[in-house]
């Protein structure tokens, strides 16, 4: 049933899919050649998440605006091709926003399609959508200041994976590449469920922030080969035919080499919560359980988020306290837990990724 759905909806090619489907828009980073392939780890999740149905990517240009000389629609590809989707995919803007209220509005038209795709999915969607942004926010502010009306009615939360939750003086990368637009974000009075990336400094998590480590063999070890092909293909900045070489057979030697290796992770399995769906802990550890509802943002034994009142400086740094706005936090429950926990969890779905058979 779920195959015949998602026939369906990608030769009709329309925004109505099965029932209880959650509307995303995602916003990353995502490069080919990587910048660092937590990206690869995030987008494959997403895919691979029941349940979601992914209305558009936007490409953040990062620091240099680079999509085209390293396009992330590279990887996006691959995911389509695996999985039978036609998710559009679009550059972003660059450079960065002068303003925390920049439209962005006189860069050229080749930095505009980021922006028109977030507008364009709005409008055209019956509901409100969830976003997902991974990256520096630029695009998403931009969209806002166009439209806020439209973005206030359509936008039903926005998961932002950015900053750091306590640090008086410490610039987190995604903060670096575009400091106005994480300032426009952090005024704008939208549903904000705001995940620092670091709570105390880099590489630091005093219970604040998303971050942890995990090992490729824990992530990867029960995914199907055409996506450990995927990873390889990424990890390894391959430049042979990006499609043909995920129906390849493994290279043990390569998939050994991959497995080896070490990951800085901040989303994957936290974007199941953001789009309502239960992270439970069974015998075997913890899963994600498909079916929830977009309407919340269900907590669990690893993580929750729970209300703050914060307000920004014009530089980016954040302040508490009484006047500032109020948003949604993330908070670790479990220290203990989180690190094998969030693993397992990633592990599961990424075990589960939809691959279509090849014709």
């Amino acid at each position: 049933m779920r195959l015949l759905s998602a026939v369906f909806v990608v030769c009709a090619l329309s925004l109505s899919a099965a029932a209880g489907d959650v509307p995303v828009l995602y916003c990353t980073d995502l490069f080919h050649p990587h910048d660092d392939p937590d990206d690869h780890f995030d987008v494959a999740t997403l895919y691979a998440l029941p349940g979601v149905r992914i209305l558009g990517i936007v490409l953040d240009q990062g620091m240099k605006g680079e999509q085209a000389r390293r396009p992330g629609a590279i990887p996006v590809g691959q995911m389509n091709a695996l999985t039978g989707r036609k998710v559009p995919v679009a550059a972003g803007l660059w450079p960065a926003l002068t303003s925390p209220d920049d439209k962005g509005l006189d860069r050229g038209p080749e930095w505009q399609g980021g922006v028109e795709l977030i507008l364009k999915t709005l409008r055209e969607s019956p509901e409100p959508v969830v976003v997902l942004s991974v990256g520096s926010i630029r695009d998403v502010v931009a969209a806002f200041n166009r439209d806020p009306e439209l973005c206030r009615k359509k936008i039903r939360r926005i998961g932002a994976f950015i900053g750091d939750a306590s640090s008086p003086d410490f610039v987190e990368y995604n903060v670096m590449i575009d400091p106005q637009a994480y300032v426009g974000l952090m005024r704008s009075g939208l549903p904000v469920y705001w995940v620092p990336c670091f709570d105390g400094g880099a590489w630091q998590n005093q219970g604040h922030a998303s971050f942890w480590q995990a090992n490729h063999g824990d992530l990867l070890r029960g995914a199907p080969p055409e996506l450990v092909q995927f990873f390889i293909y990424a990890l390894e900045k391959e430049t042979d035919d990006p499609l043909a070489f995920l129906r390849q057979p493994v290279d043990p030697a390569r998939r050994d080499k991959l497995f080896a290796e070490t990951r800085n992770l901040w989303c994957t399995a936290v974007f199941a919560a953001l789009c309502g769906q239960p992270i439970v802990k069974t015998d075997a550890g913890y899963a994600v359980r498909p079916g929830g509802d977009a309407a919340t943002v269900p907590a669990n034994d690893l993580f929750t988020f729970s209300p703050v009142r914060v307000s920004v400086t014009g530089d980016g740094f954040v302040r508490y306290g009484a006047g500032a706005r109020e948003m949604m936090r993330f908070e670790v429950r479990d220290p203990g837990a989180y690190t094998q926990g969030m693993t397992a969890a990633t592990a599961g779905v990424l075990a589960a990724f939809p691959v279509r058979p090849a014709r």
